[in-house]
């Protein structure tokens, strides 16, 4: 192993166990600012891992759409709900350890998976002829760009529709609560005004 494998392995082994922390803390804060900016941190390092993969353009994209847009727009979801929940508001009941072993199930049904498809495509990688001669003809923006508007249409437009629906779903509880408040003021402006005193300088 060479000077710039160890460098490169290094970066790595400090980028993953961000993702590991940012990952544990989102789903384990009851506090939701603390679990939007716990995300955030998982979004961050994924763009590093992408970054140290040589993969600029898909570093890029992480960080300009799910840092800058969807997490900012998480932190200012959580921020116009006004929920303020202290960390002993609540008590971790069989949910929260049922999502943990869960989680860890998937987690580790994730690791195998990628350790078949490792050992699939150092294996299969040298007899591809359809890499070496469409892929690499053309940079990765290009690639990325008419696979993504040709074969992958019908999830890119899903994924969209889906941010859509979190979008509302994340500010529909403020409206809700908006409009709740602004009927229960008006509810009691009406009734002090029904239940004051007549003015006696009136004729009547």
């Amino acid at each position: 192993m060479n000077l710039s494998e160890l460098i490169h392995e290094f970066i790595l082994a400090l980028i993953e166990p961000g993702i590991l922390v940012g990952s544990i803390g989102t789903v384990s804060f009851i506090n939701t600012a603390n679990s939007a900016f716990s995300l955030g941190l998982v979004f961050t390092c994924i763009s590093l891992l992408y970054f140290a993969l040589n993969a600029d353009f898909i570093a890029a994209a992480q960080l300009l759409v799910y840092v800058g847009a969807i997490n900012v727009l998480i932190v200012f979801a959580v921020m116009i709900t006004d929920q303020s929940v202290s960390s002993d508001s609540e008590k971790r009941g069989i949910g929260y350890f049922t999502a943990l072993g869960a989680c860890s199930i998937l987690f580790l049904t994730i690791v195998c998976i990628f350790h078949k498809i490792n050992d699939f495509y150092s294996s299969s990688i040298h007899q591809s002829e359809y890499l070496k001669l469409n892929l690499f003809e053309q940079n990765d923006v290009q690639n990325i760009g008419y696979q993504l508007l040709n074969k992958f249409l019908v999830p890119f437009e899903l994924a969209s529709l889906l941010l859509l629906v979190a979008l509302v779903g994340a500010i529909n509880p403020a409206r809700d609560e908006d409009e709740g408040k602004d009927i229960a003021e008006n509810q009691k402006k009406s009734f002090v005004s029904s239940t004051s005193p007549r003015d006696k300088s009136s004729f009547f």
